[in-house]
């Protein structure tokens, strides 16, 4: 196999600013790292497992040089992380992504989770096997359908399950994942499953100590009893991960803040526990009820090294009802 040749723009554009937002980078050698042993969590009834949080790559359109990107990925690898989620809705990122997939001969040691965008039912099918091409790889291991930018139905749902079908059917994808389905549409996937479409094993929904309303209610009520696994996206904040051991909390304006409170309660348990602020928030998302891998959209390799602890770090009871308490509107 020879070095990929590829020169990865970072960013989202289109056409002429494309070209003028490209940013050079070398050819990615075929050396580097390997996925390192690690731990691993099911990833519900899919029959696949993942590091116990997934590495979100939607914060690479904002970095300056596709070699950040690159050492994002490594130092992951590095730590254990084997989950990578995708969308083609920023095929340049993705293109990255599979070059460093196959520049590191790690196809099969990495999960892909892509969100694929759909309109129509039509779309999912060509959308994922676009997708996969522009990636390089034979499979899509969790293809998530995002209805988030449509209005929903039960017969739009039907429609793209039935388009997915010969994708699952084939190979080309192992597991169906759903974001943007509210909890009616849940049920209504799960009747058509029993009449022969493919199910919904996977729900990607945004989920953290800042972002709790969209999960927990009726989709955690629907999710528990069906055994999705949930994949929160977003996380920990940019904010929180932004933030450094020691940091002092908020003031000033901010002290009686919803926010305030959560950041100053964030930091007085990263400190107890000896954790970085961003993983005492992604301890508690993975303690949350039907979470298998949270996503986190990190945009700098030292932020690997200070949530990787996160992956087997728990949080006592006082800890966790200490956030809970923070975190509640």
């Amino acid at each position: 196999m020879g070095t990929a040749e590829t020169q990865h723009p970072v960013g989202r554009a289109g056409g002429a600013e494309r070209q003028r937002s490209r940013h050079p980078s070398a050819p990615l050698p075929e050396v580097g790292p390997t996925v390192a042993t690690g731990p691993r969590v099911a990833l519900g009834e899919t029959g696949l497992s993942a590091f116990p949080f997934a590495l979100g790559t939607a914060e690479f359109a904002r970095l300056s040089d596709a070699r950040e990107a690159t050492a994002i990925l490594d130092r992951y690898a590095q730590a254990g992380g084997n989950a990578i989620h995708v969308s083609d809705r920023d095929p340049d990122i993705a293109s990255l992504v599979g070059d460093w997939i196959r520049a590191r001969r790690v196809r099969d040691d990495v999960v892909i989770v892509a969100r694929i965008a759909s309109s129509r039912g039509s779309d999912f099918a060509r959308g994922a096997a676009e997708l996969a091409r522009t990636m390089g790889v034979d499979r899509l291991d969790v293809a998530v359908i995002d209805v988030s930018a449509r209005l929903h139905g039960a017969r739009h749902l039907e429609q793209t399950l039935a388009d997915a079908e010969g994708l699952v059917r084939r190979g080309a994808i192992r597991a169906l994942g759903a974001h943007g389905l509210g909890a009616t549409e849940l049920l209504e996937a799960r009747v058509l499953a029993s009449g022969g479409y493919p199910r919904i094993h996977v729900l990607d929904v945004p989920y953290g100590l800042g972002d709790r309303d969209g999960y927990e209610g009726d989709l955690l009520r629907i999710a528990l009893p069906q055994r999705l696994a949930v994949l929160p996206v977003h996380a920990v904040p940019r904010g929180i991960l932004l933030a450094r051991p020691g940091d002092a909390a908020p003031r000033a304006a901010s002290l009686f803040s919803w926010r305030g409170r959560l950041a100053r309660a964030l930091a007085a348990v990263a400190r107890e526990a000896g954790l970085a602020p961003a993983a005492a928030a992604l301890a508690w998302v993975r303690a949350q009820p039907g979470v298998a891998a949270p996503v986190v959209d990190a945009f700098a390799a030292h932020q690997i090294d200070a949530l990787a602890p996160a992956a087997t770090a728990e949080l006592t009871r006082q800890h966790a009802a200490r956030l809970d308490r923070a975190g509640a509107r």
